[in-house]
């Protein structure tokens, strides 16, 4: 390998690289790596760290090599600039799928993080960029992985085929997290996974696959949960049911339900309320009677903020784009997908769907514009490709290699009518092996009240139903934010996470129970 040395504004920086070529055609640029040295205070306390941002080389079955997967890592080191390679090492990504990294980057557990407004408008550049006092640096090395085709990561059009599929997205990581640990001499360090969103579903699966590629993880934080598809896909009775927890929560906020009562109080009533009297009625489908169906339909108006009428003509069955018009449209007024304590305006109020996504047309140019000058101005990133916030597939093509493909391959002897391999992303059964196998393996599960994309409802009933042995159980515990989504982006809850974790990272699995804040099953 080829190292050069140049000095930059902030001083004290290697550049190391083979080549600073560009992607020509069906070539992928040489791997690169650029170190930059930093401090920060968290907690009070002064903590050194290195920063590197580079690209990592990886093979598919077929196309070697297929991706140029770019990271950005930051790594504590002591006063001789030495790290320790005991120290846990945390690898995280955001979902979509095909995803960079920039929200968990800028918004999260990293050094530094992002200042905007919460839950409210943005205003355009300049942003500003502050020292993160609730960083996970402390605790554990972080390195952000952009996924494949997206951020500054880039693939072969020949390899879109395998990376850009459920099952190839996972062995990518896979491969990605083990050829890091080699170059970086990381084999030996505590091994820990935080995703969000679809980053959930690939962590529950990618579990399994590290097992089998000989890496076991010390532990697994999801952060917005989906790790079943079906119910997502089929808009089946469960999809009305896992939501209902979550148009409450919002309706409380909102000032349109459950002013009485506390907040907790209000989501033990709905959660009794979507597994009893609404689950019950849903599963008569056309053969409920009327009598019923309008008590139920008062109950679910009451906890809801939306009408009864509205509640009957939708035949108890709101679907979530329409929740979120529907709640305050007599304002004119539609709430974010991502975190609906953001509220918008609605160009169409006369439309069942969104005009637009409030929450994220708030906050994405923010966050992609600071990342690639965060990236480049003070990390020192010179690959001439624009970043991009999502990998360019098409969402709605069947074709592997132009869109994404669905189709899982689950674990032997995983109970499906379909053999082992499904239609969808059900990932509950690798989680559940991995931690059969593992079963030192600790999980914490984190979702926002406020999140329409991944409803807490739903993850609660996934995590009912993985079926593991009553002993491994405990090694999974739950917490709650009163947030959306993308919970750092409330400073009450990033306070909270960053607690949460620290509480995570320390614990082993037998103390997991002592961190779980899910409630015990109330009776409607």
């Amino acid at each position: 390998m080829e190292f050069s040395q140049a000095p930059t504004p902030e001083g004290n920086q290697t550049q190391t690289q083979v080549s600073n070529s560009q992607q020509q055609g069906e070539k992928l640029p040489e791997q690169q790596e650029h170190r930059t040295q930093h401090s920060v205070i968290i907690g009070g306390r002064n903590w050194e760290y290195e920063a590197t941002v580079g690209t990592i080389n990886i093979d598919t079955k077929e196309v070697k090599p297929a991706a140029s997967i770019f990271f950005s890592a930051f790594t504590v080191v002591d006063a001789e600039g030495n790290i320790d390679p005991t120290r846990p090492v945390t690898f995280i990504y955001n979902g979509g799928p095909g995803s960079s990294s920039t929200f968990l980057m800028m918004g999260s557990v990293g050094p530094k993080r992002i200042n905007v407004p919460d839950a409210a408008p943005v205003p355009g550049a300049p942003y500003q960029l502050v020292d993160n006092d609730y960083s996970l640096l402390p605790y554990s090395d972080l390195v952000f992985i952009d996924a494949a085709g997206a951020g500054f990561s880039q693939i072969l059009e020949k390899a879109k085929k395998e990376l850009w599929s459920v099952d190839g997205d996972v062995k990518g990581f896979s491969a990605f997290i083990r050829a890091y640990l080699t170059r970086y001499h990381r084999w030996n360090s505590p091994k820990y996974l935080l995703g969000e969103s679809y980053g959930t579903t690939r962590s529950a699966a990618l579990s399994y696959r590290l097992l089998q590629d000989g890496v076991a993880l010390n532990g697994i934080t999801l952060l917005s949960n989906i790790l079943n598809y079906a119910f997502t896909f089929a808009t089946s009775d469960q999809f009305y049911i896992g939501y209902f927890p979550t148009y409450a929560a919002i309706a409380k906020y909102q000032g349109k339900a459950g002013t009485s009562v506390s907040m907790a109080e209000h989501l033990q009533a709905a959660r009794a309320f979507a597994n009893g009297p609404l689950r019950q009625a849903l599963t008569q489908g056309d053969r409920l009677d009327p009598i019923t169906k309008d008590q139920v339909a008062q109950r679910y108006a009451e906890l809801t903020g939306l009408s009864k009428e509205y509640v009957v003509a939708s035949d108890l069955r709101v679907v979530d784009f329409r929740f979120r018009k529907e709640l305050l449209r007599s304002e004119g007024k539609i709430v974010g997908r991502y975190d609906a304590r953001t509220v918008g305006y609605d160009m169409d109020q006369t439309s069942d769907d969104e005009t637009f996504v409030v929450d994220d047309s708030f906050l994405d140019p923010a966050y992609s514009s600071l990342a690639s000058a965060y990236l480049r101005d003070e990390l020192g990133w010179e690959g001439k490709a624009e970043r991009v916030g999502f990998a360019d597939f098409d969402w709605n093509s069947m074709e592997p290699g132009k869109g994404w493909t669905w189709w899982h391959q689950l674990p032997e002897h995983a109970l499906s009518s379909w053999g082992e391999k499904v239609p969808f992303p059900l990932v509950t059964p690798d989680l559940a092996a991995a931690l059969v196998r593992q079963p030192t393996l600790k999980v914490l599960v984190c979702n926002g009240y406020f999140d329409l994309a991944t409803p807490f409802g739903q993850t609660e009933y996934d995590f009912d139903h993985m079926g593991l042995p009553q002993a491994l159980r405990s090694n999974i515990a739950f917490s709650y934010y009163p947030a959306g989504h993308m919970v750092y982006t409330n400073p009450e809850s990033l306070e909270k996470f960053a607690a949460d974790l620290q509480r995570f990272y320390a614990a082993d699995a037998a103390s997991m129970p002592l961190l779980n804040e899910r409630p015990a099953v109330r009776e409607a």
